[in-house]
């Protein structure tokens, strides 16, 4: 994922470690998870990924676990 940073001052920052995220050429060279956040490499995106899971319990509910009925 490349993402042209221009010549502005506006720094693009991982969004667990909050470190700047890393650049070759002033290109973004980040590490995007699935869920569109940018992390500076994958250990990072992973580490976000374990707190999340801690945090809410599962990843995801099952179609049968959720509160609606059709």
């Amino acid at each position: 994922m490349n993402a042209y940073t221009g010549d502005t001052d506006v720094a693009a920052y991982c969004a667990f470690c909050r470190k700047r995220l890393p650049t070759l050429n002033g290109e973004l060279q980040p590490w995007r998870a699935p869920n569109g956040q940018f992390f500076c490499n994958e250990f990072c995106a992973d580490d976000s990924e374990e707190v999340r899971f801690r945090r809410d319990g599962r990843a995801d509910h099952k179609a049968h676990e959720r509160d609606f009925f059709f």
